[in-house]
């Protein structure tokens, strides 16, 4: 009997050799990749140094002009000629205007035999000052200057023009031509409005809409009726500049200030101020700035653009966005002592069985003050519980932690973490604040900050 053959097919054999070093490289790549991401996603803790520096908050207002001054009416009519240029300081029976009553000056002002006259190499030299000094002193933002020395000019160039006229008609019968001195010494000007003649007292909110004040101009060789006005004189170099402050904090630092450091607006210029004002019955501050110096740079203007430059502090400069806040328990200060090591901390009573009195006994805690007061430490939140019990060192005494106190601080990072230190803020803006330098528990020069703070947790440190 044969036997039946039976075939099996045999399957191959397949090598599972691993390359080690291929693996390593392939784990060390992608812990590579994994830590770059990571760094790349994840928020940076940016450092600043703290230094040295100053903050001026500067406020700007604009304020109208009060000034001793005196509207002077004609007594004639015909057509006004002036010969003093706006602005200039006349004397007590110095010539102010004249009036043509015909015309006749006129005529004469018109013909050629003045001509060679009119403007002498002195002249000259004014018109060519007038204008380097425009031109140096030019900004684009400030283009109303442009008409500030549009009406310098010319106004000069009609004294000039007078006074050739006037020096030339001495010899001239001219009966209908009536000439008027000063009877005030003062600054002559040009103009008037509804605002002359106010106090500070008269003042009222409303006066600062600048569309209330109704100007007039008065020109050369206009004509003039008897009774209307000649021109204004300004005849007192104290005068004031009342300002309108809306915000009442801002209001009451100033009244605070016996005097402060105004810059004008108009011509950069600086100057100091004594300090005065009211609270009127609608709840709006006036305040009124007093100078003995100037006036004649502003005697044409009714209202005027002043800056306060007062408000400077100097101390440590850091940002805003440094600042922040915690929270730490207020602990009276003879529950603080000292450990074995010098450490100062609290002696915590605790209980092993709440239901057994007996069994308890106090630990030590170290921890450190942020802050003090004449009786008081605060202590960090972040150790210390609520409910916490403290026992005074060699007495029965004990106090329940509760009472919180909210610190302003900066995170500090001399030591390579995040410590909270508490500053006082003495003036800041949207970007940087003045604190106290060289506190207790706060900041000195040079030291690292964190620079957003926002990015750090205290109480995970």
């Amino acid at each position: 009997m044969k036997k039946r053959m039976s075939w099996r097919l045999k399957r191959p054999k397949i090598s599972m050799h691993i390359d080690i070093g291929m693996l390593i490289f392939f784990i060390i790549l992608v812990y590579i990749l994994f830590s770059v991401i990571s760094y790349v996603t994840s928020d940076k803790t940016e450092v600043y140094e703290v230094r040295m520096g100053t903050l001026s908050y500067n406020e700007s207002y604009r304020g109208i002009a009060i000034r001793q001054e005196s509207l002077v009416k004609s007594a004639y009519s015909g057509k006004v000629n002036y010969y003093n240029r706006e602005g200039d300081r006349v004397k007590v029976g110095g010539l102010a205007y004249s009036v043509d009553e015909k015309g006749e000056l006129a005529d004469y002002a018109d013909s050629d035999q003045l001509a060679k006259d009119y403007y002498t190499d002195k002249d000259l030299n004014l018109f060519r000052n007038q204008v380097i000094s425009f031109v140096s002193d030019f900004d684009s933002s400030r283009f109303f200057t442009v008409y500030d020395f549009k009406s310098a000019s010319a106004s000069q160039a009609q004294k000039i023009s007078n006074r050739a006229v006037l020096s030339g008609i001495k010899d001239l019968k001219l009966t209908t031509l009536r000439t008027v001195k000063a009877k005030e010494t003062g600054s002559i000007v040009y103009s008037y409005d509804n605002y002359n003649g106010m106090t500070f007292k008269s003042l009222s909110a409303k006066d600062f809409d600048s569309s209330a004040c109704k100007k007039a101009q008065l020109r050369d060789g206009a004509k003039i009726s008897a009774g209307k006005p000649a021109y204004r004189i300004v005849t007192d170099e104290n005068w004031s500049v009342a300002i309108k402050v809306t915000d009442p904090d801002s209001a009451k630092r100033l009244m605070k200030e016996d005097f402060v450091e105004v810059r004008f607006l108009k011509n950069d210029h600086t100057s100091w101020a004594s300090v005065d004002g009211r609270e009127d019955k609608d709840g709006n501050w006036l305040i009124n700035l007093s100078f003995t110096n100037s006036m004649e740079n502003f005697c044409m203007d009714r209202f005027v653009d002043v800056e306060i430059l007062s408000n400077e502090k100097k101390g440590l400069k850091v940002p805003v966005s440094s600042i922040t806040e915690g929270e730490f328990f207020v602990v009276p200060k003879d529950y603080v002592t000292k450990g074995t090591n010098n450490q100062q901390g609290v002696l915590i009573r605790y209980y092993t069985d709440a239901g057994d009195a007996g069994s308890s006994g106090t630990q030590f805690i170290p921890t450190l003050p942020y802050s003090e007061t004449e009786n008081s430490y605060y202590l960090d939140n972040s150790v210390l519980k609520e409910g916490m019990i403290l026992e005074k060192k060699d007495s029965q005494d004990q106090y329940t932690l509760s009472k919180k106190k909210t610190l302003s601080g900066v995170y500090y990072i001399n030591k390579g973490y995040p410590d909270f230190r508490q500053v006082t803020v003495n003036m800041q803006d949207d970007e940087y604040a003045i604190v106290e330098p060289n506190e207790l528990y706060g900041l000195q020069e040079y030291d690292y900050i964190v620079l957003h703070a926002d990015t750090v947790s205290f109480n995970n440190y």
